[in-house]
């Protein structure tokens, strides 16, 4: 069973599924950059262990770009044998009569084994950093315009003071100084409404990095207040999570963690100004304040690694086994407890934090997709979502080809296509105002009674165009979809036209309907077109001269046969400026 960092590394060793790269490889874009090249492959590469990197801890990378590597975490075999083991803990909450509100001290003796258990020392506090000096830790610049070093999607840990229970979700950290880091939190997720509602001025905080590799997904994926994340871990390993009191701070963190960040938020200190970092949406965030995290202590086990995830470039494709676990997750738990007539919802792994979705529903009654539709919107799990497709119960979400072949019978653009508003993440550099947008749904379910249109006979019901050609539509007068993209990207290229689709656009502002066409502005903006407010970012990648370095010492990296930049791709997109374009 795994329950140490460590022992998930062995089994990936043993199954082929680790590489450890000796050569001292530099924590400024270098690190990201082998990363991308490992998780560019289609099978997602292998995870990589650098052994060096000018510290006392080897950094872990590209763990959960392979479904594999993600079964093996579980320690089950396919992800269809995850999806049942998480579905049979939502079911098992389900019969209870706690299911709203599921205590530390339920009276359900299927849950009273896995309760975390407490101890008074653990192995993550083998080693006390008193005063705490974050310099000894790895920061890395990932990205050739990153104006600061970062980490990203490290696991928080913060109490929920409503059921004296802990939420756990993932975070980015922006170095400070040696005492401070910026966290980043999204307007809405269970933290900042943690901090928000407590009573103190100062909330305790910790984040920790390594130990069981489900605290990683845990972290990742979202979840309902009322589920506690350590008591949902004891149960996928059939075996209770023990903790440890913190040395500095009023909170108990896993005691088998590789290192742990205690300190604390003054809720009602001024908020500092954020720099410019990539994202995994392939863009740089941009504006913004985060609050501080004052850092009281670091501990850490002898021999620690760091588990990291790099943000990805803007399209790669081994994204969609995360993706796909993330579906798993939040289908699961939403058809529990939010739309009920839900069926199976896929996540496009060229869209970030679930910002659009697929979502097979059972409808038997008019007006039911506005209800979904508002449901998803509504809902913890689902609230960044900003394009929604509805499809029928009997079609395959993960099938592009089903997907459209829905879109071209049963869409009509004027009749079928529902806007809101409401919260966007932080990272949507395209909403109007920073996490606040536009949303969108389009129901391509089977209309019973109504056929006030003939189907499509194109083969696809979009056409991606670029905004300078004139008459786009002269040979395409049955196509229901219309989307501009910039002159530089590839018509050919579909998964890199979506993605701009997907990050380039606001549902309000750049979506209008002409003679039954849908048509989207995914092109890059500047504050001198109509409802632009904010600055445009660049896109993300390596810079020449990081991708020509890792080109030069590949071989020495002894990890296998060359595989060219992905961020290469991506340099005909770059705009004047650096992480913001120059007007």
């Amino acid at each position: 069973m795994i329950h140490y960092f460590d022992e998930y590394l062995k089994i990936l060793h043993q199954k082929g599924e680790l590489l450890t790269i000796t050569r001292h490889v530099d924590t400024d874009q270098e690190i990201a950059e082998i990363t991308d090249r490992q998780a560019s492959r289609h099978n997602g590469g292998k995870a990589l262990l650098f052994s060096d990197t000018g510290t006392i801890f080897p950094i872990v990378t590209n763990l959960f770009s392979s479904e594999k590597r993600i079964a093996l975490a579980f320690e089950m075999d396919t992800l269809d044998d995850v999806c049942n083991r998480i579905s049979a803990f939502y079911q098992a909450i389900a019969r209870s009569r706690t299911s709203n509100r599921f205590m530390r001290r339920s009276p359900v003796s299927e849950f009273n084994q896995y309760v975390p258990k407490t101890s008074s020392a653990g192995s993550c506090q083998e080693i006390a950093l008193f005063p705490p000096d974050l310099n000894r830790i790895p920061f890395l610049r990932n990205r050739a315009f990153d104006q600061a070093h970062s980490l990203h999607e490290v696991p928080l840990l913060i109490r929920n003071p409503y059921l004296d229970t802990y939420t756990i979700e993932s975070t980015r950290m922006l170095w400070h100084s040696k005492t401070t880091v910026q966290l980043r939190f999204e307007p809405g997720s269970q933290a900042s409404l943690f901090i928000n509602e407590s009573p103190q001025a100062r909330i305790p905080i910790a984040l920790f990095f390594g130990g069981d590799p489900l605290y990683i997904l845990t972290g990742v994926v979202p979840r309902s207040i009322d589920v506690d994340p350590l008591l949902f871990g004891g149960y996928l390993r059939k075996k209770a999570i023990v903790k440890v009191p913190c040395l500095s701070q009023p909170l108990e963190v896993p005691e088998n963690c590789d290192l742990v960040i205690e300190g604390y938020i003054d809720k009602n200190a001024q908020q500092v100004a954020s720099a410019s970092c990539g994202e995994s949406t392939g863009f740089y965030s941009m504006e913004g304040k985060e609050p501080l995290m004052h850092v009281t202590c670091i501990t850490h086990r002898k021999n620690a690694k760091l588990p990291l995830i790099i943000p990805s470039l803007g399209v790669i494709r081994s994204r969609r086994h995360l993706t796909k676990a993330v579906s798993v997750f939040v289908e699961t738990n939403i058809e529990q407890s939010i739309a009920l007539k839900i069926r199976k919802i896929c996540f496009p792994y060229f869209a970030d934090t679930g910002s659009a979705a697929i979502v097979a529903i059972k409808k038997f009654y008019p007006g039911q997709t506005q209800k979904v539709a508002h449901a998803f919107w509504g809902s913890y799990l689902t609230y960044l979502n900003k394009l929604l497709v509805l499809v029928d119960e009997n079609v395959d979400v993960a099938n592009i080809y089903e997907v459209n072949e829905c879109i071209k019978k049963y869409y009509n653009p004027s009749r079928d296509t529902f806007f809101s508003k409401g919260p966007l993440s932080v990272t949507d550099h395209a909403a109007p105002q920073n996490g606040f947008g536009g949303k969108m749904c389009i129901d391509a379910t089977r209309k019973a009674g109504i056929n006030v249109h003939k189907p499509s006979t194109d083969k696809e019901p979009f056409r991606f165009y670029h905004k300078s050609e004139a008459d786009h539509l002269q040979h395409h007068s049955d196509i229901r979809i219309m989307i501009a993209v910039d002159r530089e990207v590839d018509l050919k290229d579909k998964d890199l036209c979506f993605w701009m689709m997907i990050n380039q656009a606001d549902p309000i502002r750049d979506v209008s309907i002409k003679n039954g066409v849908l048509f989207v502005d995914a092109c890059t903006k500047n504050k001198k077109e109509r409802g632009v407010i904010r600055p445009w970012p660049n896109v993300c990648s390596s810079s020449m001269e990081t991708i020509l370095a890792v080109d030069h010492y590949w071989e020495r990296l002894k990890i296998g046969e060359f595989i060219s930049s992905p961020s290469l791709r991506f340099h005909p997109f770059l705009r004047n400026g650096k992480a913001q374009i120059s007007e």
